[in-house]
């Protein structure tokens, strides 16, 4: 008689064994996202704990975003080195392990150090999500996969906001470190005892071989963290110092370097090559766009809320939380008719609401009223999830199934980037905007309720801030639209795609 174990064997590794590998990622998936939306509601409430200013705490935010951006790629060459399998368990321990540190943080310093550390466990898992999605699902049902992937993204940016200001509110900021843990020692559990390696992973013998590409994996790091460090030393008006110019010129020297560099290696970090497929090239340039304008949401919302309306951590979660429900809903959705309607036609629509979401969001003010919010982001999420399904669709299917590791490691690179761009550029914006308007910036001392009226002037001028930065989100927007059009007709847009 068959055992448990046995029966779970062949039940997991059966027919239904890519539903069994997408139960894995989506565990992967709902922390990871689940981390970035609590984070973004609590950092009011760190900003208080510490005693410290919205620069200094975006960069919770900003660590994690640049190391997670930093290690997508190296993260994904190892995979094709020695496994995906191997890189995704590693990759959930890590992960845990900052996550219970960042609960234990004593100070901004701190926090921010073991976010870079839970970060590269983020990277280790993120790079590697769409891989064994597009790898175990059938051709003809990738789309579905990818949808339904993207609807347990929506899910953990939903449950983040929500959940996380009512344990903010409960149990304190520390709360959401540690809600990681459970989950990710379930995550441990399940990627042992599901993932095939032979399934997801290429055979060992035509795994890629060679040395890792330390120089490329240091230059796009000294290019990211240049430009970041660059746009935080000029605010409060230091554009002209000559830290800031510096920083402003190595990055510019490392990326036009990067491509040179990796163009003549044996076996790059990025294979330069895919670029000029021009589906490939434009829609990761889209999808870039998409990031930088939706990170300025994500850092900014939770700010308007708590400190100008004076909504409490929960209750600014519960208003954030339908944007993502909304992306949830639709996202499977787009995945079905990203087989049926034009990919640029569905992600110019996508883009184009989105970008009416952000210009609506510009004309709000300290007056502003509940429903409002609620349809703006709404709205948000609407957008967003007719633009990312087909897009993501597209990128995974103008490369051949030896490059999905790769492709899965770009798609998550040109969305970290979009985030950590985003959100140095919004937190830029904003603070030069205060800077100018009233000479202070810090807000940490700033009372949650009735905020409006103790703040005066500082809070003016932190809503003036975000309403610029919703303006020149609104304009990306309009860039990210001029590149979904021009990606031309996929294969399978014309009926050609091998089913």
């Amino acid at each position: 008689m068959p055992t448990i174990k046995e029966l779970f064997y062949k039940k997991a590794h059966g027919s239904n064994h890519h539903w069994w590998a997408f139960s894995v990622t989506s565990v992967s998936c709902i922390i990871t996202t689940y981390d970035i939306g609590a984070v973004s509601i609590c950092l009011p409430r760190v900003m208080t704990s510490f005693q410290t200013s919205l620069g200094v705490v975006s960069w919770v935010l900003l660590s994690y975003l640049l190391t997670n951006t930093s290690l997508l790629l190296p993260a994904s060459r190892l995979g094709d080195m020695i496994g995906r399998k191997k890189i995704y368990i590693v990759g959930f321990i890590v992960f845990v392990s900052g996550s219970a540190l960042c609960g234990f943080a004593q100070s901004a310093a701190q926090l921010i150090l073991f976010r870079i550390f839970q970060a590269a466990g983020a990277a280790m898992l993120q790079t590697n999500t769409f891989a064994i999605i597009s790898a175990v699902f059938p051709a003809k049902d990738r789309g579905k996969g990818l949808g339904f992937e993207a609807t347990v993204a929506s899910i953990g940016v939903t449950s983040g906001p929500a959940i996380g200001g009512l344990i903010v509110d409960t149990l304190g900021w520390r709360g959401i470190f540690f809600l990681n843990i459970p989950l990710g020692l379930a995550g441990i559990v399940m990627a042992h005892l599901i993932l095939k390696e032979e399934i997801i992973s290429e055979p060992p013998e035509k795994r890629t071989s060679g040395h890792f590409d330390l120089a490329g994996a240091s230059l796009a790091t000294l290019a990211i963290g240049s430009l970041l460090v660059c746009l935080t030393l000029g605010q409060g008006g230091n554009w002209s110092s000559w830290k800031t110019l510096l920083f402003l010129g190595l990055a510019a020297l490392a990326l036009i370097t990067f491509p040179w560099l990796e163009s003549g290696r044996t076996h790059p970090m990025v294979d330069i090559k895919l670029f000029k497929n021009r589906t490939f090239a434009f829609s990761n340039a889209a999808r870039l766009i998409s990031f930088i304008a939706l990170s300025a949401s994500a850092l900014l919302m939770p700010f308007f809320l708590q400190l100008v309306l004076g909504y409490s951590p929960f209750q600014a979660g519960l208003l954030i939380a339908p944007a993502s429900l909304v992306m949830a809903v639709a996202s499977p959705i787009s995945g079905w008719l990203t087989n049926r309607i034009n990919t640029r036609t569905l992600t110019s629509i996508g883009m184009g609401l989105t970008g009416l979401s952000f210009y609506g969001m510009s004309r709000l003010t300290p007056l502003s009223g509940y429903m409002d919010i609620l349809g703006l982001l709404g709205l948000l999420g609407l957008g967003m999830a007719i633009f990312q399904t087909p897009n993501n669709t597209a990128v995974m299917d103008s490369v051949p199934r030896k490059s999905f590791g790769v492709a899965s490691g770009i798609l998550a690179v040109v969305r970290e980037s979009g985030r950590s761009l985003g959100t140095a550029l919004a937190s830029t914006i904003v603070v030069s905007s205060m800077f100018a308007s009233v000479g202070k910036v810090s807000l940490y001392e700033l009372k949650r309720e009735g905020a409006v009226l103790q703040g005066g002037d500082i809070l003016w001028a932190l809503a003036d801030g975000i309403e610029k930065t919703f303006i020149i989100a609104s304009f990306f927007c309009i860039i990210g639209i001029l590149f979904s059009v021009v990606i031309g007709k996929t294969e399978r847009d014309r009926g050609t795609f091998g089913f």
